[in-house]
């Protein structure tokens, strides 16, 4: 995997991007991230975005994504967790990293990082920069911008209805390992190695405290594998609080040259009442709480 374009801006003057007011996905610096790259023969990408919540004891929620112009190319809600208690200083790293494919091979793009805000808080924000200095509670460091090339990649999901009301997939009872949507969080792919790496990432919703889930993988009603998932609370839980989880793993044992079709899947181990996994919806800045960026699944050759 080779990186085709990237930056950490990192300027000695704070930046504030701000998340005080509902925003649809919007450039953040159209100068110093942006990108501009050249498409892989195989028409997709691995985008990989970071940077830093900062300013109250509960955080906004926001999204990371691209854009091309005015068109969307991804986005989704960040993964990343407090390093200690929730105080207004304190500042929580969020990451995107998700895949765009079906481009057009060999055409040159040019890409801004962006973000959304679909709840807001007061006095905060996206904080990147700041001088290299011993004052207290004025650096965030740089935000990171990278496009990569995906060689092994053997399929990929990126589902984002943005058209209508977003997809929830309701945790509030047990079930079984269960496929999210067997149209479009489905992978056929022809096997080019014994074994892939597979992930998925997706966000859980709608109380202030959240279920058990695992994530996985279905082959028909065979479950291929199932992991507890990664993730962590944005401060002090509120019931608009995203959660983002993300669940990896390998699948040994391929035949090279066979086609296999994957689904992505997901169980309730506790349950909880009034959660989901939400993904999908408007990208606008009227409403709160009502967009939820994509459900990724991918397949990776390893």
């Amino acid at each position: 995997m080779g990186l085709l374009a990237g930056t950490l801006y990192d300027p000695a003057a704070p930046v504030t991007a701000d998340a005080t007011n509902l925003l649809a996905m919007t450039a953040l610096d159209t100068t110093n991230l942006r990108l501009t790259f050249t498409v892989p023969s195989n028409g997709a990408v691995l985008v990989r975005l970071r940077g830093t919540l900062h300013g109250q004891t509960t955080f906004a929620q926001v999204l990371l994504g691209c854009l091309e112009g005015a068109t969307l190319r991804g986005r989704v809600v960040p993964l990343g967790a407090l390093k200690t208690t929730a105080v207004a200083t304190a500042q929580l790293t969020q990451e995107a990293l998700y895949v765009v494919s079906g481009l057009t091979a060999g055409a040159s793009l040019t890409w801004d990082a962006a973000y959304g805000v679909e709840v807001l808080k007061a006095t905060s924000g996206i904080k990147y920069g700041g001088p290299n200095n011993t004052t207290t509670d004025d650096a965030w460091g740089g935000f990171a911008f990278e496009i990569y090339d995906t060689p092994n990649l053997l399929g990929s999901v990126l589902y984002d209805p943005t058209g209508a009301a977003a997809v929830a997939q309701a945790t509030s009872s047990r079930i079984a390992m269960t496929a999210f949507d067997t149209t479009n969080a489905r992978i056929t792919f022809k096997a080019a190695t014994t074994s892939v790496l597979w992930r998925i990432r997706c966000n859980l919703n709608g109380a202030t405290t959240f279920p058990t889930i695992l994530l996985g993988v279905l082959e028909g009603a065979t479950v291929k594998a199932r992991v507890s998932p990664v993730g962590g609370i944005l401060g002090t839980a509120v019931a608009t609080t995203n959660v983002g989880h993300e669940g990896c793993g390998v699948i040994t044992g391929l035949t090279i040259g066979t086609s296999y079709t994957y689904d992505a899947a997901y169980g309730v181990e506790i349950l909880l009442a009034a959660t989901n996994i939400h993904y999908g919806g408007p990208n606008n800045n009227t409403t709160a709480n009502d967009g939820f960026g994509a459900l990724q699944f991918e397949i990776w050759a390893v």
